[in-house]
């Protein structure tokens, strides 16, 4: 008889962990093992010709490999895109290598120590004011709570002060970790209401919410003075679908408070977000996008810990879109900052099944899961008890049979 063999599914520092310990590997022999399980591909855009050559002549020295243009061999201007490809050991020796080098390698060695230190830490913070939320190793659920007659789904079902706390203390008792409290519908094609209007609408729920129970509350608004007087009632969180791009103040208003915020890409405005978005690469593009929101808020004094990103699903995007961005949620993760995931009952889910929003809760859940194990953090949810035992459950099978190194 020949040898057995079987390829492993060694996804995760845990699979590989696990796969070492069975054949007698020591705990630190597996820490030193895993990582060079995990290939990683990385984009690298703008570099010159020449740094192009040097990364790849380095790479190669040490089994890794670099894919670029074969005009990287006879261009002599401009620049030029490549993706590298590697382990995390064999990345580090890397990068050792080129900081010294000429030619912008420095500065991409820096880079790529960063993005080092992003991968080897499986710990993202969330400090939001006063609190500061460990997320290695847990999710957090942000329970939906529209203070709106004309929400796509649950207009008008919480918009009187009454309602809107009944609800906020159902969906804490289900397992929310933060309601989201937002006075004003972005659904596509959908009008601003006045600012007065969205002030009286959100202000007052969540001066109850905070009087009552012991959670963290986020604002749904772009509005720089209707998150001012949300601070002011005990909000937590600014969750701006601009990104701090509507109103020119609120970036300072975030800085100077304290607030988390979370950074959503959006394309266009509400009103006019969905008539044709083009895109040519989604996920590159809205990758982009973020990241230099994230350097935006970063520059306007905001701290690095404070911020959460939201590729923004049905905002300026088609249902190919938004299904890309949701398979490619992993690339965002990378990023270094809590991955928010908000697909819950929105209409691409009707356009992929033809379902209306009240049949969409199943959809909604497998979007929910398929986001966790690509790297989402916080999950904005109109259905909060579903949601958490579904994500509970697959977390406990991604931790089955762990071990630690």
């Amino acid at each position: 008889m020949g040898y057995k063999i079987r390829a492993l599914d060694l996804s995760g520092f845990n699979d590989a962990c696990q796969a070492f310990k069975q054949i007698g590997v020591t705990a630190a022999g597996s820490k030193i093992m895993s990582p060079k399980t995990k290939p990683l591909a990385l984009k690298i855009k703008d570099m010159s010709p020449v740094a192009v050559n040097i990364l790849k002549q380095e790479a190669l020295a040490r089994g890794a490999e670099v894919a670029t243009s074969r005009n990287a061999l006879i261009q002599k201007e401009g620049t030029i895109d490549a993706i590298l490809l590697a382990t995390e050991p064999v990345l580090k020796s890397l990068v050792s290598k080129i900081k010294m080098q000429p030619f912008g390698l420095k500065k991409l060695s820096a880079q790529l120590s960063d993005f080092i230190k992003n991968l080897e830490s499986d710990k993202k913070i969330l400090q939001a004011r006063d609190a500061r939320i460990d997320l290695g190793g847990r999710f957090l659920i942000m329970g939906i709570l529209n203070v709106t007659p004309d929400s796509f789904f649950d207009g008008g079902k919480h918009f009187s002060r009454e309602a809107a706390q009944r609800r906020a203390e159902e969906m804490i008792a289900q397992g929310a970790d933060m309601i989201d409290v937002g006075g004003m519908s972005t659904r596509p094609g959908s009008d601003p209401v006045s600012l007065q209007e969205e002030i009286s609408r959100t202000v007052p729920v969540i001066e109850n919410i905070k009087r009552c129970c012991d959670v963290l509350v986020s604002v749904d608004t772009y509005r720089a003075q209707v998150a001012s007087l949300a601070l002011e009632a005990g909000a937590d969180i600014i969750n701006d679908i601009s990104a701090l791009t509507f109103d020119r103040q609120m970036a300072e208003l975030v800085a100077q408070s304290g607030a988390g915020v979370v950074l959503m890409h959006i394309k266009g405005t509400p009103k006019d977000m969905q008539k044709n978005p083009v895109y040519g690469n989604v996920v590159e593009e809205v990758y982009d996008w973020l990241y230099a929101a994230v350097e935006n808020a970063v520059n306007s004094g905001i701290h690095p810990s404070s911020v959460v990103i939201d590729p923004g699903i049905g905002f300026g995007k088609t249902v190919q879109h938004n299904l890309q961005l949701i398979k490619k949620l992993r690339e965002f993760s990378t990023m270094g900052h809590p991955l928010l995931l908000g697909a819950s009952r929105k209409s691409f889910i009707e356009k992929t099944l033809g379902l209306a929003a009240q049949e969409r809760l199943e959809p909604s859940i497998a979007a929910a899961l398929y986001g966790y194990l690509k790297g989402a953090d916080i999950f904005r949810v109109h259905d909060v008890g579903p949601t958490r035992k579904a994500l509970d459950m697959v977390k406990a099978i991604e931790e089955a049979d762990g071990c630690t190194a």
